[in-house]
Formats: C-alpha cells, sequence, structure tokens
C-alpha cells in the first residue's frame, strides 16, 4: 500500500488569457498516477468541504484512492500556474486552508504494516503548525511498522519565510527516509554543488537510495550500495511540465509496491526497469496540460 501524506489543491492553469482550474498537490497526484498503474493508493491528507473541495474529492474517489480521514471546513488551497517556454511560475494563495489542519490525532488513524510505502513533500513542512508535526509522526510510525519512507523535496521556494528554514526543515528529514527524490537544482541547493555526482554522493546520508531528475536529460540515480545510474530518454515536446516528477516517483513506488519482494531485493531486480517506465510516464505527462492526464500507463 502506498500512503501519499500531505496536500490536495487547485491549480489554476494559464491557457492563453485565462486560467482553468486542475486538481493538483503533488502527494495527490503521486496517489492518482500510482493507481493508475494498480498499486492501491491511501491519500492522507485534508480536503475541504467547500466546492473546489468537492472536486478534489470526486477525483480521488474516480482514481478508487482511499481516503481515510474527514474532510475540513478551512478553504481549498490553490495555486497560480503560469507558462513560459515549458517552464513553470507558482503563485500560491494557502493561510489557513483545509491541508494544513492535518494533525498528527489524523495519523493516528492509519495502521501501516510491514513493506508499505508512505510518500510526501516538503510542502507539508512548511507551516511551523500540526501539519509538520503530522509528518514527523507519520515517518516515525511507518518505520516502526517496517515501512519505507520516500521523500520528493519539492521546493517551492515562495512559500517558505526563508531558504535557511526550508533546508533546514528539509534537512531534517533527509536521513529518514528511504527513498529521496531531487531535481537538479534542489540538489545543488541542499549540498551546494553543481555536481550531480558529488551532490547525490553528499545527500546520501544514511544509504538512501537518491533519485535525480534532470528533465529533458534524463535522470541519475544513486543506489545503497554506491552504485550509479543513467537513464538518458528519447525527447518529448513539452506542453506543461506539471506533474512530470510526480509521475516519475509515482512509477517508481508503484513499481516497489507491486514487486512483493523486499526493498533490497527490489533493488536489485527491479529498478532499472522502474526508472525506464517512470521516465516513458513522466514524457508522456509532459506532452498535456494537468498534472494527471489521461495517459497510457
Amino acid at each position: 500500500m502506498i500512503y501519499s501524506l500531505g496536500e490536495m489543491l487547485i491549480d489554476f492553469m494559464q491557457e492563453g488569457s485565462h486560467y482553468v482550474p486542475y486538481p493538483g498537490g503533488a502527494p495527490a497526484n503521486v496517489a492518482a498516477h500510482a493507481r493508475r498503474r494498480g498499486a492501491d493508493a491511501v491519500f492522507v491528507g485534508k480536503i475541504s468541504t467547500d466546492t473546489l473541495g468537492d472536486l478534489l474529492h470526486t477525483t480521488l474517489k474516480e482514481h478508487n484512492i482511499l481516503l481515510p480521514l474527514p474532510r475540513s471546513h478551512k478553504n481549498t488551497a490553490l495555486a497560480l500556474v503560469s507558462h513560459q517556454n515549458g517552464d513553470r511560475s507558482f503563485q500560491f494563495y494557502r493561510n489557513d486552508t483545509a491541508d494544513l489542519s492535518l494533525s498528527v490525532k489524523d495519523i493516528d488513524t492509519i495502521v501501516f504494516k510491514p513493506a508499505d510505502i508512505l510518500h510526501f513533500c516538503s510542502l507539508g513542512l512548511v507551516a511551523e503548525s500540526t501539519t509538520r508535526a503530522a509528518h514527523h509522526y507519520a515517518i516515525q510510525q511507518c518505520q516502526n511498522a517496517g515501512g519505507i519512507v520516500s521523500f520528493d523535496v519539492n521546493l517551492r521556494e515562495r512559500l517558505w519565510p526563508s531558504l535557511n528554514a526550508a533546508y533546514d526543515a528539509v534537512m531534517a528529514l533527509v536521513p529518514h527516509a528511504d527513498i529521496i527524490k531531487v531535481n537538479e537544482t534542489e540538489l545543488a541547493w541542499l549540498t551546494e554543488t553543481q555536481d550531480v555526482t558529488i551532490g547525490m554522493a553528499r545527500l546520501q546520508t544514511n544509504k538512501q537510495l537518491i533519485i535525480c531528475t534532470l528533465g529533458a536529460e534524463g535522470s541519475e540515480i544513486l543506489k545503497p550500495n554506491g552504485e550509479r545510474i543513467t537513464y538518458k530518454p528519447e525527447i518529448a515536446q513539452q506542453v506543461d511540465t506539471t506533474g512530470a516528477g510526480d509521475s516519475y516517483i509515482a512509477m517508481i513506488l508503484a513499481s516497489l509496491s507491486l514487486s512483493n519482494v523486499s526493498f533490497d531485493t527490489w533493488l536489485e531486480t527491479h529498478l532499472e526497469d522502474a526508472i525506464a517506465h517512470a521516465s516513458a510516464v513522466s514524457a508522456q505527462v509532459v506532452q498535456k496540460q494537468g498534472a494527471i492526464p489521461d495517459i497510457n500507463y
């Protein structure tokens, strides 16, 4: 089972002179893509009872994603996503919104089992509130049960009071993750080097699987045993890069969840195929609008 922890929000995507609402939020995107791949997925987050929350709730239900938590009466968080040459710029409206009401009490309703996967991103760590505490507690509970912890840094600088605050919050959890996904910009920020090879080695503080996505250039992977994998995909025409990284890590986690083997065994027998498939899926995602478009898996 994949437990995707954190926010679900509305992405208002720029289409010409207008903005069109799409379901979004990295953890929810991961759950949706993993479920489409055939893995069992749970979204562990708070969804609003407002009209936009109804849209998000319907989206998850349509994907047969389990929703164990009650909804919140607070408003849905929003993100305005504008594009230039396929690259994104985010402006968030996220003040006392539903996703920030996640609490330790909510996590206590989740019963993790061995081989379960907990996935989260850094947006849930922004607020010095119940949400950050809930993330720390969920990680502890998953690890205590013998599960796997996956961390996609997914930095959104504008949401943080400072980059130093973001750095401290992210690095506090790096040692507790089994899988860490970053892009090359995030890796350089966290490790103070532009050299991807050196950066991944620095980030690997506890024999984690490190995945660094490089956009159109593919990805670099550092296995717990120090072995490196370089993957170069076919070039895809980019329409919208929103959700590309989410679909990538979702395919990695779905492969692990569906394999029915231990993490160590999966690393040796399934990882390279999972990387190739993840790259192919994310290449499809960037050719369409929205974070969870209709594609082939």
